[in-house]
C-alpha cells in the first residue's frame, strides 16, 4: 500500500499473514501481538458463525469521593500479560471550574494537576487486582482509567466474548490502513472450535 502525497515509503507486495481458526470453542485466544508499525490490517471471518475481536483491553473504572479517586475496578483482567500494564488517569475535569463538566470523563478532557495513581497486579498473566497509590485530588468527574500494556510485552490482550468485543459477522471483515491503524495486540473469540478466519497485515 503506498499513501498518495507521503514521500520515502517503502513499497511492500506482500501482506504478513497470521491467518487461522478457533482452537478451542468459547475460549479466546490472542491473534496478534503487539507490533511496532501497522499501514493495513483486515481481519475476515470465513466461518458461518460470529466472531468477536479486542483490541488492547478495556479501561478500569475509578470511583470518586469528593473529588478523589477511592477505588478502581478492572472489568477486563485480559490474559498473556508478561509485565503489569500501566494505568493512566486521563480527563476527569477540575472541580474549581465547573464549567467543564461535560465531556469530563473522556480521555482527552483536562485533568487535575495532580491526577491519581495506581499499579496493576498479576497473577498467572492477568490482572489480579488494582493497588491505589494515590487518589489525585480536585476531580469534577471520575476520569478515564486507560490501561497500557507495557513496550516490553507484546502479547497481554483483553478478553473478547460472546458479548464483548467487536463483531464480525459470518462472510464478514473488518478492515483499517493508514494512520487509523491499531499496533495494540489482537485478540479473537468464536463459539465453535474450528471457525475459521483470514488476518493479515502490512507494516
Amino acid at each position: 500500500m503506498r499513501l498518495i502525497g507521503a514521500k520515502g515509503q517503502q513499497l511492500v507486495d506482500d501482506y504478513y499473514d497470521n491467518s487461522g481458526t478457533i482452537t478451542a470453542g468459547g475460549t479466546a485466544q490472542l491473534l496478534l501481538p503487539q507490533r511496532k508499525a501497522c499501514s493495513h490490517l483486515v481481519i475476515a471471518n470465513n466461518s458461518t458463525g460470529v466472531l468477536m475481536v479486542q483490541f488492547g483491553i478495556r479501561p478500569a473504572v475509578a470511583t470518586l469521593t469528593s473529588g478523589v479517586v477511592t477505588s478502581v475496578t478492572v472489568p477486563d483482567a485480559g490474559f498473556g500479560f508478561l509485565y503489569p500494564p500501566t494505568l493512566l488517569f486521563l480527563g476527569g475535569g477540575n472541580i474549581n471550574d465547573p464549567t467543564m463538566s461535560t465531556g469530563a470523563t473522556m480521555p482527552d478532557w483536562p485533568s487535575v494537576n495532580s491526577p491519581a495513581q495506581a499499579r496493576a497486579v498479576l497473577t498467572a498473566g492477568a490482572i489480579s487486582s488494582v493497588l491505589l497509590d494515590n487518589g489525585g485530588s480536585g476531580y469534577l468527574a471520575a476520569p478515564y482509567v486507560f490501561i497500557q500494556a507495557d513496550r516490553r510485552d507484546p502479547t497481554g490482550v483483553g478478553i473478547p466474548s460472546a458479548t464483548v468485543g467487536i463483531p464480525i459477522a459470518a462472510g464478514g471483515a473488518y478492515y483499517v490502513n493508514g494512520t487509523a491503524c491499531p499496533t495494540s495486540a489482537i485478540a479473537i473469540w468464536g463459539a465453535t472450535t474450528g471457525q475459521a478466519f483470514t488476518c493479515k497485515w502490512m507494516p
